[in-house]
């Protein structure tokens, strides 16, 4: 079948997997090894500059790891994936082949606390400039923009304010500059946003949230046009040898498979809590793409497409600092961790956990309250989540 034109739920099960020929095993094996052997054919071939299908060293290619960046880049209809390490990997390495010393970056001022982390302090030391903007309107683009600029770099949802990037704006300014476009994709997954379909130049994501799922493992990719990722992947990904493991890439090829069926299931989970939150007296504020109280509801509506907006849910208690962590301690069903995407409902305090590092001022600007709890909605009944907030909310 040609996966090129299936329908999503049809490329998240299929795609990029092409079980054992040797033995019929539907699931392709696993392939644990660090080096492969040559013989002269393939000695030859490398040589004169043929690689396909050649697998020479860990750290460059391993047949586990093709099928799961086969599997993303068909999910997002992308030309190319690479998978590294971790969503910091993903980041990093795909801004550092673009920018050197001396260039700048436009990015939003609401971002996740380790990417602020490498744009104000590892890039600082690199002589990389970023300048961090409340909105990306063409208004302050436009004032922001120095002959040095290289990139623009946003999240499709902004962590944890849960604001909507406007990725056709940004897509389209970036062009009409001659710079590059870049998007964290994290919170939304292929599944519910493809940055692609509006003509952002590369997409990176954490696949230790939703692309996997199931909370086991480390990982990111990075999307793009196959010139870009093969460069990247030949270059700085080897030099620096962020590469995740082939277990780690057999089993987010395993999460992979239920990738439409558990976010349908979370975001409409999401949905119900954020609608209960907003009849509660004890919330100030209750922050979800999909209520109509959001300010980019409207935007929101016709940048997802229909699938849902997310299963994220952000809300400011009552109390600041004490009472979110009077509530979070309360919580019998939600878990207390740093992370998203997985099937079981976490809960935790950007102020003090993901933005924890930084100033009150600083989170301040970026909308994060003292008194604000993120929610990553599980797979759980959501009958039982409101519950666990009711009885937590009450104590």
């Amino acid at each position: 079948m040609d996966h090129k034109n299936a329908q999503f739920a049809t490329k998240a099960v299929h795609a990029g997997q092409h079980g054992d020929p040797v033995t019929g095993a539907l699931l392709s094996p696993m392939f644990m090894t660090s080096t492969y052997v040559w013989t002269p054919e393939k000695m030859e071939r490398y040589q004169n500059g043929d690689k396909e299908g050649i697998f020479t060293y860990g750290r460059s290619r391993n047949p586990t790891q093709n099928e799961l960046q086969d599997k993303i880049a068909a999910l997002y209809d992308a030309p190319a994936c690479l998978v590294t390490a971790s969503g910091m990997a993903a980041i990093s390495l795909a801004i550092l082949s673009f920018v050197h010393p001396g260039d700048h970056i436009i990015s939003c001022k609401t971002i996740y606390g380790g990417t602020f982390g490498l744009f104000s302090k590892i890039f600082k030391e690199m002589k990389i400039e970023v300048t961090f903007l409340q909105n990306l309107s063409e208004e302050s683009l436009n004032k922001a923009l120095r002959p040095n600029t290289k990139l623009i770099y946003g999240e499709s949802m902004y962590n944890p304010t849960l604001e909507i990037a406007d990725l056709r704006l940004i897509a389209g300014w970036a062009k009409a500059k001659g710079i590059k476009s870049m998007i964290d994709n994290t919170f939304c997954s292929p599944y519910l946003l493809n940055p692609f379909d509006f003509g952002i130049d590369v997409v990176v994501e954490s696949d230790t949230k939703y692309i996997n799922g199931h909370g086991d493992l480390i990982a990111g990719s990075i999307c793009g046009p196959f010139a870009f990722v093969d460069n990247v992947r030949g270059s700085i990904y080897q030099e620096l040898g962020p590469v995740p493991s082939p277990f780690s890439c057999w089993l987010i090829l395993r999460g992979l498979k239920t990738l439409h069926l558990r976010m349908k299931a979370q975001c409409e989970n999401a949905m119900a809590v954020a609608q209960w939150l907003e009849g509660h007296s004890k919330i100030e504020k209750v922050i979800y793409p999909g209520l109509e109280s959001h300010p980019q509801h409207e935007l929101a509506t016709g940048i997802f497409g229909g699938r849902g907006y997310g299963a994220m849910v952000s809300f400011v208690v009552e109390g600041g600092l004490e009472g979110a962590q009077n509530l979070i301690n309360h919580l019998k069903l939600a878990k207390y961790a740093v992370s998203l995407g997985d099937l079981d409902t976490m809960v935790q305090q950007p102020a003090t956990q993901t933005h924890g590092k930084m100033s009150r001022e600083e989170r301040m600007s970026m909308g994060i309250d003292d008194g604000m709890v993120r929610l990553s909605i599980g797979a759980e009944d959501a009958r039982d989540i409101i519950a666990d907030l009711e009885q937590g909310l009450n104590a």
